[in-house]
């Protein structure tokens, strides 16, 4: 049995990266026994988008989503950061055990500055100390991240010890998922929604799709012609990685890698017949998405009795970390 939590800022619509990495996996966790929390973190999202409307849009077109990706709001809990108040209270407790010169070396701390020099703000600073409200809030034992976040779920496992030490055991230490997916985006690096250019939008057209793997897609440079062998494992950089994961039996047979080296299919079949295996997932997505095009209302529900039940079991920890740091509210 696992306490789940996972959460993805609504800077912009998820992309295919999201979808393999994070969501396919949120889904498998809604087994009996579990209690799974996913989150909109739109909190987190303030830290680099200012736009009020994009970020509302966002959000909601996100849970759309995870509902039509197979998240259950009967078996998981979706909700929104911002509906849980004690979260931000929590993390204001955290924040006086947390030493600024560990924020400041944070590798995630570093790349956002670096993305951000004009807007080097305090919740970038503070944004690790608010990932760990999240997941000690709820007392997840597990926390599947991408790698980008793992720096930060292990200073929430850190603050955690460190106040279980000077306080008394108060908080569960979590885990992270052993085994986390990195999708390349179309030039190779990590899909990102803020790279419009890198990602896969989930709910495009596939025939779009297919025209922007066959345009951007990076295969391997070094072969100038079809008869040339490729080398799939190391200079194919955005196609043959997502065949790996999509592509029914190829991580046994190895049957689209050994075509390559052998010079039997081209870069642009091998690129047909990747978007052919990512149809296959996301046309049932897709489908399913098109009923909620328009059940903003549905949404809405979703949200706010998942932010009830989100609030009613971090509310219960806030209170105990209240009560042994010495806050009393008169």
């Amino acid at each position: 049995m696992e306490t789940v939590l996972s959460g993805i800022r609504a800077t912009g619509r998820l992309h295919f990266g999201n979808f393999l990495g994070a969501v396919q996996n949120f889904v498998k966790f809604q087994q009996p026994g579990n209690t799974c929390l996913y989150f909109i973190a739109d909190w987190h999202t303030l830290t680099t988008l200012d736009d009020p409307e994009e970020l509302r849009g966002n959000l909601v077109e996100i849970v759309k989503d995870y509902i039509a990706a197979g998240l259950d709001p009967e078996q998981s809990i979706i909700y929104a950061q911002s509906s849980v108040p004690e979260i931000s209270e929590l993390c204001l407790y955290l924040s006086m055990i947390q030493p600024l010169g560990e924020l400041e070396r944070v590798p995630t701390f570093k790349d956002l500055v670096r993305k951000n020099p004009d807007n080097v703000n305090l919740g970038l600073v503070t944004y690790p100390v608010l990932m760990a409200a999240d997941i000690l809030g709820p007392k997840a034992t597990l926390v599947p991240v991408g790698e980008d976040q793992v720096p930060n779920v292990e200073m929430a496992r850190n603050i955690a010890g460190k106040f279980n030490k000077r306080f008394g055991n108060t908080f569960v230490v979590p885990e992270m998922m052993a085994q986390m997916i990195k999708v390349p985006g179309l030039d190779g690096a990590k899909m990102g929604k803020s790279e419009a250019d890198n990602a896969i939008d989930i709910n495009a057209p596939i025939e779009a799709i297919r025209e922007r793997y066959l345009k951007k897609g990076i295969t391997d440079r070094e072969r100038l012609r079809v008869t040339d062998p490729g080398d799939p494992y190391n200079r194919c950089q955005s196609v043959y990685p997502v065949h790996e994961l999509v592509t029914d039996g190829e991580i046994e047979t190895r049957e689209i890698a050994n075509l390559c080296i052998s010079a039997q299919i081209g870069c642009a079949a091998c690129k047909h017949r990747l978007v052919d295996g990512i149809a296959k997932i996301l046309e049932p997505f897709q489908e399913r998405r098109a009923r909620l095009a328009n059940q903003n209302e549905y949404v809405k529900d979703v949200l706010h009795e998942g932010g009830k039940k989100a609030r009613t079991r971090i509310k219960e920890t806030t209170e105990q970390v209240r009560d042994r740091v010495g806050i009393v509210i008169y």
